[in-house]
């Protein structure tokens, strides 16, 4: 994984986007993980995928939705880099972020695995830059 963290920092820092890297610590559901960043447990929401809620306060578990979240919780105790959009943080204070990880062919971006695996839909409600992207690399 270090070689492709490397290529992947040159690659962000000739074109000039941030990245951190993090570890997962939990799945909270499909889309929303707790990773450690800089010594602190923060919240992740993937940005352009929604998967079905498993956990919401006010909803009743949907259909497909612990599958979604036993997809992700591949995801547990791995190292991943986080990469962002214009608005690094949602009106509930979560990091909004794609989310990389290593992969025997090089980096993929999971929140565009959840939506080619169909654990998770493109989500629009909420402009993200990479949307024409998203589109593109989610075609079936």
């Amino acid at each position: 994984m270090k070689k492709s963290i490397l290529v992947l920092f040159m690659c962000l820092c000739v074109i000039g986007f941030s990245f951190e890297v993090a570890t997962v610590i939990r799945v909270v559901d499909g889309d929303t993980l707790k990773v450690l960043l800089n010594d602190v447990t923060e919240t992740v929401r993937l940005l352009g995928v929604d998967t079905p809620e498993s956990v919401h306060p006010t909803k009743p578990v949907e259909e497909g939705s612990l599958e979604a979240s036993a997809f992700t919780k591949q995801l547990t105790g791995k190292q991943i880099l986080l990469t962002y959009d214009k608005n690094k943080t949602d009106f509930f204070g979560r990091i909004l972020a794609y989310v990389w990880i290593d992969t025997e062919g090089g980096l993929d971006c999971w929140n565009t695995r959840l939506i080619k695996e169909s654990y998770g839909i493109l989500y629009t409600k909420y402009k993200f830059s990479k949307l024409d992207w998203f589109i593109e690399e989610t075609k079936e």
